[in-house]
This record gives structure tokens, C-alpha cells and sequence, in this order.
């Protein structure tokens, strides 16, 4: 009939002796060696500090994921070697052998265990070596696993191969522009992604501006250019799950039809100064500037104009 007064009583002594012990009931750290991220197969050891005024021993208790059951009572805790199943957060807290003293509960430290990546024949080789790449997993009751690779920290998926797979000299796309890269609306334009041909079976993904990629043909055209087709396009091929570097990228420049009017009024400027203020004096005329941007603009009308002016005034220039 006494038995829940007493048990609160009994309480409230454990507390006020615990007070009366330290000036701040102690607050244990978890540390974890020799990193909180490991792999799996290397060895592990969790150790549960206590810093309490007077006491010399602790008895320890450790729990995972919020446990209500502890699952080890030293003050290190080893796991050699450790798995996948072994992460999550674990915290601990300290009773004084033989005493009455306690700590609170330390913070919870999150150990993450990764797969083993393994590399052979060695992680440092020669440019043409075959070099094999291995991805273990030990995951309790899962008995097939899909895979996805990565490099370099990048968020893009290298490969969807299995668990391992055969790296050898990864082909770069080479990505061309034609007529040029520099272009006026209404312009026709054609992005060529070009791979080594002697596989088939080759996917083109195209990305502009960093943008998300989009599965297209080797080959994309477009017929006439708007201002917002600008932009930094650069491309990638994919085959059987496996993929190529990118492509360096290519800049296209697409100018309004207002820049195309001041650019023909300049080029006239120019053939009226090279044909009708020259003398022809000298039997070689190298009107360079127009020729520059001819070459640039290649496909406008007044180039045209300027090749026809141009043999005229050789022809007259000879006679």
C-alpha cells in the first residue's frame, strides 16, 4: 500500500544527493574515433567522458537511436569491424559505482557508415591502365542492391553499372557550332556532339546554362534563333549506363535585329570608304577591316556586295 510513496521518497533522496555532490550535475561527450563518417570495415570506438567533481568511478551506459535498453556498460565501445547496420546517433550517461551520483544524458553523436569502395590494381595508376572499381554493401536481409556511382562530389550520376564495374580512358565529347557561334535572329544554327563513333549505341544529353540535362539526337539545330537561345551549351553521351566527360562548352552569341542594322550601316560606311574615297593608287588594296567582319558575319547580304566590289575594283585596278 506504500510502495508508490515510498518509491517517489526514495526519488527525491537519489536527487538531493546528487545536488549536493556537484556544484552542476555532470553532462558526459560522446567522441567517436576515428571519424563519426567511416566505411565500412574499419574499426570504430566510441568513448563516454565524464568530468564529475569527486568521483573516480563510472558505471556507462550506452544507447543508439533513442534505445530505452542499453547496449554496452564500458566506457569505450568498439566495433571492429564496423557495418552499415552499426550507424545512427548514439549517447551515453555515467553512475557512480558504489555512490549515489549520476550524470545527465550527453548529446547525441551520429556515426554514418558508408559502403567500401574498392580499387584495383591500385588507386594510383598510369593513363591506359584498366582499372576495376567495387562498391560493398553489407545490408542485413537485402539481398540485391541497385547502384549508382559519382565523381568528384558532383550531384550527376556517373554510371548505373552493378556493384562493380571496369573504368577505362573515358571518352570527351567534342562539341562544334555551325555556321559560327555569333549569330542575328532568324539565323539558322546546328550544335553537333561528336563521340568516339567506333561504339554504337551512343545517347547525346545536352545541357545549356548548366541547366538540367535533356536526351536529344547528336546533332541539335535550330532554325531560327531568338535572343534567348543564347547561352553556354555543352554536351554528354551515355551508353549502357556509362558516361563520357562533358564536352568543353560552346558560347552562342545571338544579337538583335537592331545591332544587325548598325552593323550594315557600318559595313557600308566601310565599302563606300575602301571603293569610292580610295584613289587607286595602290595596285594591291587590303581592305582588312571589312574582310574581318565578313568572315564574321558570313552569311549577310552586303558581304556578297563587298565580293562583287572587291573583284570590280581588282579588275579595274589592272586595266
Amino acid at each position: 500500500r506504500f510502495s508508490q510513496p515510498l518509491a517517489i521518497y526514495s526519488l527525491h533522496i537519489i536527487f538531493t544527493v546528487n545536488c549536493c555532490h556537484f556544484t552542476e550535475i555532470p553532462k558526459p561527450k560522446v567522441i567517436i574515433k576515428p571519424d563519426q563518417h567511416v566505411f565500412r570495415g574499419e574499426t570504430v570506438t566510441l568513448r563516454c567522458d565524464i568530468d564529475g567533481e569527486g568521483v573516480t568511478s563510472w558505471q556507462y551506459s550506452w544507447y543508439k537511436d533513442g534505445s530505452a535498453n542499453a547496449f554496452s556498460e564500458l566506457q569505450e565501445h568498439t566495433f571492429s569491424p564496423v557495418t552499415e547496420s552499426d550507424a545512427g546517433k548514439y549517447s551515453c550517461y555515467g553512475a557512480e559505482r558504489e555512490g549515489s551520483c549520476i550524470s545527465n544524458m550527453s548529446d547525441a553523436v551520429t556515426l554514418t557508415v558508408s559502403a567500401k569502395v574498392s580499387i584495383k590494381p591500385a588507386q594510383h595508376v598510369f593513363r591506359g591502365d584498366t582499372v576495376t572499381i567495387r562498391c560493398d554493401i553489407d545490408g542485413e536481409g537485402v539481398t540485391s542492391w541497385q547502384y549508382s556511382w559519382y565523381k568528384d562530389g558532383s550531384n550527376s550520376v556517373f554510371t548505373h553499372a552493378t556493384n562493380d564495374f571496369i573504368l577505362t580512358d573515358i571518352p570527351k565529347p567534342t562539341l562544334t557550332v555551325r555556321p559560327q557561334s555569333a549569330l542575328f535572329t532568324g539565323d539558322s544554327v546546328t550544335l553537333r556532339c561528336e563521340v568516339d563513333q567506333s561504339w554504337d549505341g551512343w545517347e547525346f544529353l545536352w545541357s545549356k546554362n548548366s541547366n538540367t540535362e535533356s536526351t536529344e539526337a547528336s546533332t541539335k539545330t535550330i532554325d531560327s534563333v531568338k535572343v534567348s537561345d543564347g547561352g553556354e551549351y555543352r554536351c554528354r553521351a551515355r551508353r549502357e549506363g556509362h558516361y563520357t566527360n562533358y564536352s568543353e562548352p560552346v558560347t552562342v552569341t545571338i544579337y538583335g535585329k537592331y545591332f544587325s542594322h548598325i552593323i550594315n550601316c557600318v559595313m557600308v560606311f566601310i565599302l563606300y570608304k575602301l571603293y569610292v574615297l580610295l584613289p587607286y593608287t595602290n595596285p594591291t588594296p587590303k581592305p582588312t577591316p571589312y574582310r574581318k567582319l565578313c568572315a564574321f558575319l558570313q552569311k549577310n547580304s552586303l558581304c556578297m556586295i563587298y565580293k562583287r566590289f572587291e573583284k570590280w575594283g581588282h579588275g579595274v585596278m589592272s586595266s
